[in-house]
């Protein structure tokens, strides 16, 4: 099947950054060409006062705790994981399904059509991402046994699910690790060794804030970039979320090993983690840094488009420089540079012709993103334009989202279900 997207603002995300007034050509799920298209197609889709952008990335997301959005609201980290955990112990796996589906549905509707996940259960998150159609890119979570939940060996669960969904057309497996508090050096040496003999990406929390830094530091003597370096688990299948309160040596030691850092700026500020992450000298240093919301119970909402807004502001007022992390930067984190986190670089993040044809068509026709021209659109994107200004999504070339709804899924379904889930779980009126 072909598709033509005509007449668009096409926000090509390539090296040399193109915005062109032109036409998206797809075919066979992937970008067939770009530019002017003198063919037709199956669908011709009209993107005229539209902006055409690729798919945004999340590269760091718990989705199933849709279910626990707003019980642990105004509490510093520590406050909202007591709170998490004792409603966490609770879910079914049916729970946690149609969490994930709910999330789906979100990310889907505000142009984001990959996602970077930390969980347990992921297979049931899976079946999420296949019924809604987005990608997940969805790490079970491995910690010390003495601290999970989880039936058997976190480990032996992971490298289950890894056999199991391994060359999925949307579920990229992989390892993930809770974090340095819950994890020992064993636990960090065999999620490694399962990564490198099964070729997938690591993904964890790290120095997410000051207290688990001086808690590891007391410990162990080292601070916990300094300890993952000593015991051999930094390497370049690492994307680590969070990364607020490290030192330059630090970000020069993740630059070293090609570690990739997932910023978390509204989940950070939410959680009142008292520091900024240093985005400008990881940026010096080389480090691939990426956008990510977190969890629905720390951010509340998985906007993309919020996200870019407030990493920008947050680091312009941080350094008292307004030139810090411009538009065409922060765009760059929830595409591109979210791709290369990912090792999908070559497929995702950008339109260009061979990639996969994961697409969203926004509308600038509104009354906060006008006046509208080539020149202002990425600054628009970044500074104006919201989530619910989206109004086509693709992924694979299949459209999941048109006039502002999804096609995969019955969405009022979905919320009136979860809506019963969070009645049974912790009482949630009507």
């Amino acid at each position: 099947m072909s598709l033509l997207l005509r007449g668009g603002y096409v926000v090509t995300q390539n090296p040399r950054r193109e915005v062109l007034r032109g036409d998206v050509l797809v075919r066979d799920g992937r970008v067939a060409a770009v530019g002017a298209v003198n063919e037709t197609a199956d669908v011709v889709i009209d993107c005229a006062d539209c902006a055409v952008l690729p798919g945004l990335i999340n590269t760091h997301h718990h989705v199933a705790n849709t279910l626990l959005r707003g019980v642990a609201d105004d509490v510093p980290l520590e406050a909202m994981l007591e709170r998490s955990f004792a409603i966490d112990a609770k879910l079914t796996r049916r729970d946690v399904q149609m969490g994930a589906l709910l999330g789906c549905v979100e990310m889907l509707k505000s142009g984001t059509t990959s996602f970077h996940d930390l969980f347990y259960w992921e297979d049931e998150v899976a079946r999420g991402v296949r019924e809604s159609g987005i990608r997940g890119f969805l790490s079970w979570v491995v910690l010390d046994e003495a601290f999970t939940t989880q039936h058997g060996s976190p480990l032996k669960n992971a490298e289950r699910f890894i056999g199991k969904l391994k060359g999925d057309e949307l579920v990229t497996p992989s390892v993930g690790l809770q974090g340095v508090y819950v994890c020992s050096e064993a636990t960090y040496a065999g999620a490694r060794e399962l990564a490198e003999r099964e070729g997938v990406g690591l993904h964890t929390h790290l120095s997410e804030t000051r207290v688990e830094v001086y808690n590891h530091r007391t410990k162990t003597g080292l601070r916990p970039v300094e300890w993952l370096e000593k015991i051999g688990f930094l390497c370049d299948r690492l994307v680590a979320a969070h990364c607020v309160w490290v030192t330059l040596n630090e970000v020069r030691t993740l630059a070293r090993h090609g570690v990739k850092v997932s910023h978390c700026p509204t989940s950070n500020m939410k959680l009142a983690s008292g520091g900024v992450a240093p985005l400008p000298e990881m940026f010096e240093a080389g480090v691939t840094v990426s956008l990510g919301t977190d969890s629905p119970i720390s951010n509340n909402g998985m906007d993309m488009f919020q996200e870019m807004k407030v990493a920008a502001l947050l680091h312009k007022s941080s350094r008292w420089d307004a030139s810090v992390l411009p538009a065409q930067k922060a765009l760059d984190l929830a595409t591109i540079d979210g791709a290369r986190a990912l090792a999908a670089e070559d497929r995702l993040g950008s339109i260009e012709v061979g990639k996969a044809a994961d697409l969203a068509i926004l509308d600038l026709r509104r009354a906060h993103a006008t006046p509208f021209n080539r020149d202002n659109v990425i600054r628009h994107l970044v500074y104006a334009c919201r989530g619910s200004d989206v109004r086509t999504v693709l992924v694979g070339g299949r459209v999941v989202v048109d006039g502002g709804s999804v096609t995969t899924v019955d969405e009022g379904a979905v919320v009136d279900r979860v809506q019963e889930i969070a009645r049974e779980l912790y009482g949630v009126g009507g």
